[in-house]
């Protein structure tokens, strides 16, 4: 392979050594800028490798159409090499392109406009050694610089370290507890850190061309400035975080946030999974029984939407170790659970979404959070399947953040009821129902949505956010995407659940005319109950020193019921060591989880759902599982 004559000749002026691959390949000291205008990701691996194992230095310029990428620098000891920045370019680009292929073949070549440009800007990187790659686009006539870092690590050059027991203790176990803490916010148990502002971030987070975050817009047409922050996955699908606020600042703080935890909790990004075996070879001692997590109804075992495959304790896992804040020790969960989206491929013998998954500015704020979302999802499906009556909550008097989005969905013709739906779990959560006042097929019947958090208050208008944005956001996805609510799609769900596949469809049957009297069990026009009346203690709430002893208390008025709190620490190192930001995924055996498709549904053996609305007066006396409405759930 042979460098381009006007490039080499650029490279020339500035650099002694201009090399191709093959050179390179065998340069086993020194410096050398390699310039790649045909190559693979089979070769920039190679070169990777290469430089990590030799006192080298090589300054790599490859082409890919009409960009022309120069950088990293590659010498022993380097944070991140061409293998993993190739990677991350063309995984953010989208799922369309192969950046898993070690075959996948490039070539580009700079316009001889740009050649001096090119040969400037190697020089520079191989005399400062930075971990800076430039983008030269020869068709814009533009450059870019990118500072980069590998974020969950990278095969070649940042191999992530094996997972065990010592990585939950040292997040969870009671020396961590025991650390202190700064006092948190009263209302939003947030801990103060100064690293987390937008602007910070971005700086750690936001690059278009390498993400981790590659994207962020913003939505004027929304309930409140609404915006979003897409993550590199490398899929077809679009994912990432989402923010909503009275602003786009703060939105926009909120859906980097949201990102940060998405990137962290799809698969492991901070350890590596090491420990595959069956459960029966693991035992209660080691690990958490999968049965105790509720399995999917064995009847869907082989429909072509189920994700997963029957479930027996001989079948061969992978596990991640967690931590069992009940039990004080390690514990085992299967990789799946802790990840939602790890190891493709892999036997799944349950489905799981981002259902229990928290950030935090410490390990025990992310668990907390976390927590707090497990009781969200519990309430509501506990709610919805077993159809219990709720109390009416009155729109909170003095609230004007809750009013305003209460009188927007008033302007879109829907009228907001809010249902207290706390149960034994004793977090305050909150349903959000938000029904259409006109003829019924004029526009979608309801939406639902739900909150919970320590406070009541920010229950209410996280559920109310919730809801209203999908009213509003319902207006436009019916211009964009009209087949979503198309009622001949939509129609035969009702009959044939096994339709419903995805998180939009869990949405659209529901707003049918037909589906409205499954929400026949929340009376609208029920008499209503000030919020502080149902919560007195929070009302005047004691002050909460810091969120540690608050999850604590938490976690032992769980274990009062007989449920275990096991949180999985999922910090990816960047985010945790530049921002201070941690994540972590709490998992309470016996709990509802929230899944999506009708066939993935977990509700077998979760004796909880059948007892508790039975305990707290909700209905006349245990209910049996066969008498369940288990029709698919309206959740967002």
């Amino acid at each position: 392979m042979t460098a381009p004559a006007p490039l080499r000749q650029a490279l020339a002026e500035e650099i002694p050594t201009v090399l191709d691959a093959a050179g390179a390949l065998r340069l086993t000291e020194g410096s050398a800028v390699v310039v790649l205008d045909t190559w693979t990701l089979g070769v920039a691996e190679e070169l990777s490798r290469h430089a990590l194992l030799h006192p080298v230095t090589l300054v790599p310029v490859r082409g890919d159409g009409a960009l022309t990428v120069v950088g990293p620098v590659l010498r022993p000891g380097a944070r991140g090499c061409l293998s993993c920045t190739e990677y991350r370019r063309l995984a953010t680009i989208g799922g369309r392109v192969p950046w898993h292929s070690p075959g996948l073949r490039l070539e580009g070549r700079p316009s001889p406009a740009f050649v001096d440009a090119v040969g400037v800007l190697a020089a520079s990187l191989q005399e400062s050694g930075e971990a800076v790659v430039h983008v030269v686009h020869n068709g814009r006539g533009t450059w870019s610089t990118h500072r980069f870092e590998p974020m969950g690590g990278c095969a070649v050059c940042l191999p992530l370290p094996p997972d065990g027991a010592d990585v939950a203790e040292a997040a969870f176990g009671p020396d961590a507890r025991r650390a202190p803490r700064p006092a948190c916010d009263p209302e939003s148990l947030r801990e103060p850190n100064p690293r987390t502002g937008v602007t910070g971030l971005r700086e750690v987070l936001f690059d278009e061309r390498f993400g981790p975050v590659h994207q962020i817009l913003r939505t004027e047409e929304s309930v409140h400035s609404l915006t979003s922050a897409y993550v590199t996955y490398g899929r077809h699908t679009r994912d990432g975080g989402y923010g909503r606020s009275i602003d786009f600042e703060s939105s926009e703080r909120v859906a980097l946030f949201e990102a940060a935890e998405r990137l962290a909790s799809m698969s492991p990004t901070g350890h590596r999974t090491v420990l595959r075996a069956p459960y029966a070879e693991l035992g209660p001692e080691r690990a958490v029984d999968p049965v105790r997590l509720g399995l999917p109804d064995p009847v869907h075992h082989g429909h072509p939407a189920s994700a997963t495959v029957p479930y027996t304790p001989d079948l061969e896992l992978d596990w991640v170790h967690g931590w069992s804040l009940t039990r004080d020790r390690t514990t085992a969960v299967p990789e799946h659970v802790a990840y939602w989206d790890a190891s493709p491929g892999r036997p799944r013998v349950v489905y799981e979404c981002s259902n229990g998954c928290g950030l935090g500015n410490s390990a025990a704020e992310a668990a907390l959070y976390g927590l707090f979302e497990v009781a969200e999802r519990d309430a509501f499906l506990m709610a919805w399947y077993a159809r219990t009556p709720l109390r009416r909550v009155a729109v909170p008097a003095g609230d004007p953040e809750v009013a305003h989005l209460v009188d927007r969905a008033a302007l879109a013709g829907y009228r907001v009821a809010l249902f207290d739906a706390t149960n034994d779990f004793q977090v305050p959560a909150v349903i959000a129902v938000a029904l259409h006042r006109g003829e019924p097929a004029t526009a979608p019947g309801a939406f639902v949505a739900a909150g919970s958090h320590h406070h009541p208050r920010a229950a209410i208008r996280s559920a109310v956010a919730e809801v209203v944005t999908n009213v509003v956001n319902a207006v436009h996805r019916h211009r964009a995407e009209p087949e979503m609510f198309d009622r001949r799609r939509l129609l035969p769900m009702l009959e044939r659940p096994e339709l419903v596949t995805t998180l939009a469809d869990h949405v659209a049957v529901n707003t049918l005319p037909e589906a409205r009297s499954r929400l026949d069990f929340l009376d609208p026009d029920g008499p209503e109950t000030k919020w502080q009346d149902i919560w007195p203690e929070a009302s005047e709430p004691a002050p909460v020193p810091d969120v540690t002893r608050l999850l604590e208390e938490t976690v032992n008025r769980l274990a009062g019921l007989g449920l275990e709190v096991v949180a999985v620490p999922l910090s990816e190192s960047a985010v945790r060591d530049r921002l201070g930001l941690h994540t972590a995924k709490v998992v309470v055996p016996g709990s509802l989880p929230m899944t999506f498709g009708h066939v993935n549904r977990r509700t077998i053996g979760l004796d909880r759902l059948l007892e508790v609305p039975f305990r707290l007066g909700r209905t006349q006396r245990r209910v049996r599982h066969d008498e369940l409405a288990l029709h698919p759930h309206p959740f967002p």
